[in-house]
């Protein structure tokens, strides 16, 4: 199943849900967008989650990535997430992680999407991510 707004792609296959950010929405509308992939994980609950934020232009300041965090420890803490973010969108100290993991979120933050994929690996057992 995909879903799709002009700013976040959903896409579930198997038990994994795949998220695509396409523009700034993600870090203009920080809490609609990580309410969006709640009701997304409402809709078909899945054992994982890929959020694929290399589609979202331009700068991601201190307090976007604290933010972040923040909302995805409230509300995505019973679900594991990798973030594939690329090299110059990527946060040296993690602080994104860093909260949203202080918060009871299991994330990781990736630049390479296969490096993803494994690590979500094992929440799928032999199934693929």
């Amino acid at each position: 199943m995909t879903v799709s707004n002009t700013d976040i792609h959903f896409e579930h296959e198997s038990d994994c849900l795949f998220v695509r950010a396409i523009s700034r929405y993600f870090l203009i509308q920080k809490e609609e967008a990580i309410q969006a992939i709640v009701d997304a994980l409402k809709a078909r609950p899945v054992k994982a989650a890929l959020v694929d934020l290399r589609g979202v232009p331009g700068p991601v300041t201190f307090t976007d990535r604290y933010r972040l965090g923040e909302l995805t420890g409230r509300y995505l803490a019973g679900t594991p997430i990798a973030v594939v973010v690329f090299e110059e969108q990527a946060d040296p100290e993690r602080i994104g992680k860093l909260v949203a993991r202080n918060r009871g979120a299991n994330i990781e933050v990736f630049t390479d999407l296969a490096e993803a994929q494994a690590w979500l690996k094992k929440y799928f057992g032999s199934e693929k991510a």
